[in-house]
């Protein structure tokens, strides 16, 4: 789900080219939205691994979620409340599926 958003967010301003995207104030650079569809779209194929159980999958997600938590922390500081707090939710969900993620591989299989 995570994913979803994050392409969907992404990949609206893209037709507007670096220059488009780069003349509005209230776009992010075009190379953090190119990022940004790149870890959409990697964070979809690591769902679907461990939909399916295998184990690059968790290793794939992981990352991608890992990255996702970090490139968010910068608008921790943001000054817009808006802007701080899908920063902050980012960053919890990231870590969240991190954790969830650990804790299911942690989990011993029943006989």
């Amino acid at each position: 789900m995570i994913s979803l958003v994050g392409l969907a967010v992404s990949i609206a301003p893209l037709p507007l080219g670096s220059d488009g995207v780069s003349d509005r104030t209230d776009q992010p650079p075009f190379a953090v939205l190119v990022v940004g569809v790149i870890l959409g779209v990697l964070g979809l194929v690591g769902s679907l691994g461990i939909w399916r159980g295998l184990r690059w999958g968790a290793f794939l997600t992981i990352a991608v979620r890992g990255l996702d938590g970090l490139s968010s922390l910068f608008g921790v500081t943001a000054d817009d409340l808006t802007l701080r707090s899908l920063a902050i939710l980012s960053v919890a969900a990231a870590v969240l599926v991190i954790f969830l993620i650990l804790r299911r591989d942690q989990e011993p299989a029943e006989s």
